[in-house]
């Protein structure tokens, strides 16, 4: 791999603001399948692990759900509250060096900058959803397992995951985003998970074009704990 994705990677993405990864609207997967992730339940608390300044954060907390983002850049992260116009505090996370909780006036959505893998349930708490549209797939592949691994300790029983995946040569196009397939996702989530496939769709374009690929599907996934 040509370059390491390592926390600082992420970080300069946001300096440069190469963040072509960033959708300016509401996901149509989550729309379309949010009762899906929710089973119809309301006031859910939600986690988006590697956030961004997703739409997707203020959106759930729209439908009265709590969001929980973790995201690695604090411009990412209060890109997220200003262009939201929304009101917020931070302060730094006890026992952690460089991470801070960010919280909107009304508690609804608050956005851990941290790393990912310095975050435990004794920190975030559990979840009753977690919403996965780019993070599985932007990770080192090697920090797959560990990543599957802190999810499911941060799930409650009968939690629910909903997760975004692409599948495609990978010979012809470096990550991020990985190839995940259908077969590696059922390997990771074997265990202590029960996983339906909700939709299998061509997500070819130009963009994908231009970095050397000729097909590519998205899949999305829902998966919930046993």
């Amino acid at each position: 791999m040509a370059k390491v994705m390592d926390d600082e990677y992420w970080r300069q993405r946001w300096v440069n603001n190469q963040i072509t990864f960033h959708m300016p609207k509401v996901n149509p997967t989550l729309s379309k399948y949010m009762a899906n992730m929710t089973a119809g339940q309301e006031k859910c608390r939600i986690l988006v692990p590697l956030c961004g300044k997703s739409e997707d954060m203020k959106w759930l907390a729209d439908q009265g759900h709590s969001v929980v983002g973790v995201e690695l850049s604090p411009l990412a992260v209060e890109a997220f509250y200003k262009e939201n116009k929304l009101d917020f505090t931070s302060s730094p996370i006890e026992g952690l060096s460089d991470a801070d909780l960010y919280k909107s006036k009304n508690e609804r959505i608050q956005i851990y900058k941290a790393s990912l893998f310095d975050l435990s349930r004794d920190i975030l708490g559990e979840f009753d959803c977690i919403w996965d549209r780019g993070s599985l797939v932007a990770l080192l592949r090697e920090d797959m397992q560990r990543y599957v691994e802190l999810m499911t300790s941060l799930m409650k029983t009968k939690g629910r995951c909903l997760l975004a995946t692409f599948d495609y040569d990978q010979s012809k196009m470096n990550g991020p985003p990985f190839s995940t397939p259908a077969k590696v996702v059922e390997q990771l989530y074997a265990a202590g998970w029960d996983i339906e496939s909700l939709e299998v769709t061509d997500v070819m374009s130009d963009k994908w074009r231009s970095r050397g690929l000729d097909t590519m599907t998205g899949l999305t996934t829902l998966l919930t704990k046993k």
